[in-house]
């Protein structure tokens, strides 16, 4: 039986170098969790064999992409209402506390919700618009999963059966990711916000 205070992590704390992996609280951030959802997703993709075996990770490989690209998204959302706070707009609805509680209980994991604001904001900053081949990857994931349950578990998607190209399936998420992760670059030439 566990101990009152004992948590996983503390029933598995690690006492040498041999197997090490670390936790820090103050290192955890919306980015840095989905650049690990991206990682996730490169290693599952490593690991690809093309047996008939690998049929079995597809839903867990689309959860894991799905996932980072859902917090890249709303960690840029974030940020461009920074910026359009920075350039002097004044609307409630791009108050910090606005946006958080929005992401949060009204959008949630909508992935479509969020494509429409990230692209609200991106219009409203007139940065480039996400190129095509992206805007539709992404189109196809929202259409796909928009709630965010579809590659969670069984029986929730309600396509049929079909076979993938893995390879070119990853490629269009890597893709869309990796465009995702360089907006805030792009809107302020590498500055951050």
């Amino acid at each position: 039986m566990s101990k009152p205070d004992e948590t996983l992590f503390t029933a598995h704390a690690n006492a040498g170098l041999a197997n090490q992996i670390q936790y820090r609280e103050h290192w955890t951030s919306e980015r840095l969790v989905g650049t690990g959802y991206a990682d996730a997703a490169h290693r599952l993709e490593a690991s690809f064999n093309d047996e008939p075996w690998d049929d079995v990770m597809l839903l867990p490989f689309l959860f894991v992409w799905r996932q980072a690209i859902e917090i890249q998204i709303k960690a840029n959302i974030r940020d461009l209402a920074t910026l359009r706070r920075e350039q002097g707009e004044t609307d409630e609805r791009l108050w910090r506390k606005t946006v958080d509680k929005r992401l949060q209980f009204k959008l949630g994991h909508n992935m479509a919700g969020l494509i429409a604001e990230h692209d609200e904001h991106i219009a409203a900053l007139r940065l480039e618009v996400i190129p095509e081949p992206v805007a539709e990857t992404l189109k196809l994931l929202a259409a796909l999963d928009n709630g965010g349950t579809g590659f969670r578990y069984a029986g929730v998607l309600t396509v049929p059966s079909i076979t993938l190209d893995f390879r070119t399936l990853s490629a269009a998420l890597d893709e869309a990711y990796e465009l995702l992760t360089v907006v805030i670059d792009a809107a302020t030439h590498g500055e951050g916000v």
